[in-house]
């Protein structure tokens, strides 16, 4: 077994027949000195992979978790997926993307919209501003409403915003599992927001969080960026009733600071 490694790549080359943890560890260290956002492990040259092997990729996902590291997996060849969907640990946990490319658009997906925008946003200086709100966005119809209040409310007390796109990762998949639809809907829905918001002259924040409910996700942004108070849209069609209930009810049993939900016109 070959380990390489390159900036936000480690490459494993040859046959794995037993467990190269220890190599693997050093070298996942060092890359996420270089690319704290995440590390990528291309797995495409891996020519076989025994019981004995398998256990490499058992204590790669006991280190993601331990450390809540950003590290996916990628280009498994379905010779070597074979014998890891016989560890349960790895088959149901380890985050799995199917190509290098794709893993790594999962792991900058914000960044890389921050740093090629057209527009060469310019960030403006926040230092004088003590007063921060939070906005959910669901990618559903009332966001532009829960927006629009939450901008009302910022300009009036002076307020900047954090823009909040939480990814919904079900629970049969890893946390960290490469959802590229989810997640390029999740950044659409932050610049749309973030143009807005320079458009009123608002100072704001981009947050894309994955978790597995809004709830907790809310939570942890609150917990993180020191909100002030959360706007948080509620689907506008009748339909979706029950759903707003139950989130509603998470929400209020985790976060005890003011909170305006926002539903649209119907």
């Amino acid at each position: 077994m070959i380990v390489e490694s390159y900036d936000d790549l480690i490459v494993l080359s040859g046959a794995l027949r037993s467990n190269f943890w220890h190599t693997v560890h050093t070298a996942i260290s060092l890359a996420l000195r270089r690319s704290p956002e995440g590390v990528v492990i291309d797995c495409s040259g891996i020519t076989e992979c025994n019981a004995a092997g398998a256990d490499t990729f058992r204590d790669i996902q006991g280190f993601i978790e331990r450390q809540n590291a950003r590290v996916i997996v990628a280009a498994v060849p379905e010779n070597v997926m074979l014998v890891l969907r016989q560890v349960e640990e790895v088959r149901s946990q380890l985050p799995i993307a199917s190509s290098v490319e794709e893993a790594r658009t999962s792991l900058y997906r914000l960044s890389d919209a921050d740093e090629h925008d057209g527009k060469a946003k310019k960030k403006r200086p926040t230092k004088a501003i003590s007063t921060r709100y939070l906005v959910c966005l669901l990618q559903s119809s009332s966001d532009g409403y829960a927006l629009k209040l939450a901008c009302e409310h910022a300009e009036m007390n002076h307020a900047a915003l954090t823009l909040l796109a939480p990814v919904l990762v079900p629970r049969d998949l890893p946390l960290q599992s490469p959802l590229p639809d989810e997640e390029q809907a999740a950044v659409s829905s932050l610049e749309k927001a973030e143009t807005v918001c320079e458009e009123r002259d608002i100072v704001s924040e981009k947050v894309m969080e994955r978790g597995r409910d809004i709830a907790t996700m809310i939570l942890d942004a609150v917990t993180e960026t020191g909100v002030s108070q959360v706007f948080l849209p509620l689907p506008g069609s009748t339909d979706g009733f029950d759903v707003d209930s139950k989130l509603v009810k998470s929400v209020l049993g985790k976060v005890s600071l003011p909170l305006h939900f926002v539903r649209d016109q119907v």
